[in-house]
């Protein structure tokens, strides 16, 4: 064979060997997130349908959980295990029970801890019992008195109320309290100036006994 018809085939080997690689096709590889989706799809639609338990309990956690972050929560935690389960409905129904009450013991025990850092951050802003203090705050809840005896409303609300931690509750409880002891406020229509005598007489009392006199104590002295 003569050396032009051997190279001339040995181009056309390599020409045909080339587009026969070429007109391999791909392999396709199903992306691994949208086989997830097709799951999930397929075991909601599977296991909700006439299924009131189900659906109760999806709500359930949908409360916790959210709309938006729903489907990632839930295959995350493992729900596609349930597609292989023998009773899927069943699978399902315990793991949005199973899933929500975690959560809610969760959301429970945070709310315990921010409650008590609270409690402790309030405990901390309280003063200490010291007999200067004890005795300054007896003479303030002396004034306290007096102002609502004498219905002074601008430095109940400016001054006292705040300086005292009392919410409206408490000043409520208190009003309501001068309000029906009407023999001091008899004396004080017949002579207002007996207002410092009734002030005195509370200082001496409050010092004998600070936690009972001293307005709201247990929410100003640690």
């Amino acid at each position: 064979m003569k050396i032009s018809n051997i190279l001339t085939c040995a181009i056309v080997s390599i020409l045909v060997t080339s587009c026969a690689k070429k007109t391999v096709p791909p392999i396709v590889v199903q992306d691994e997130q949208n086989v997830e989706v097709d799951q999930l799809t397929f075991l909601k639609q599977q296991t909700e349908q006439n299924n009131s338990y189900v659906v109760n309990a999806k709500k359930q956690l949908l409360q916790l959980v959210g709309d938006k972050n729903f489907d990632s929560y839930i295959t995350k935690h493992g729900i596609l295990a349930c597609n292989a389960d023998e009773n899927p409905s069943a699978c399902v129904l315990s793991f949005y029970l199973q899933e929500y009450y975690k959560l809610k013991y969760d959301v429970e025990i945070k709310k315990i801890i921010e409650e008590s850092e609270a409690d402790h951050s309030i405990e901390l802003s309280k003063i200490e019992a010291t007999e200067a203090n004890i005795n300054n705050y007896c003479r303030l809840s002396a004034d306290f008195v007096v102002a609502i005896y004498s219905k002074d409303t601008a430095k109940i609300t400016k001054t006292y109320q705040p300086l005292f931690k009392m919410s409206d509750q408490n000043m409520s409880t208190l009003n309501t309290k001068v309000t029906q002891d009407n023999y001091s406020h008899f004396l004080i229509d017949e002579n207002p100036s007996i207002t410092q005598e009734l002030k005195t007489d509370y200082v001496e009392k409050c010092l004998t006994d600070p936690k009972t006199n001293i307005i709201n104590y247990f929410n100003i002295f640690r």
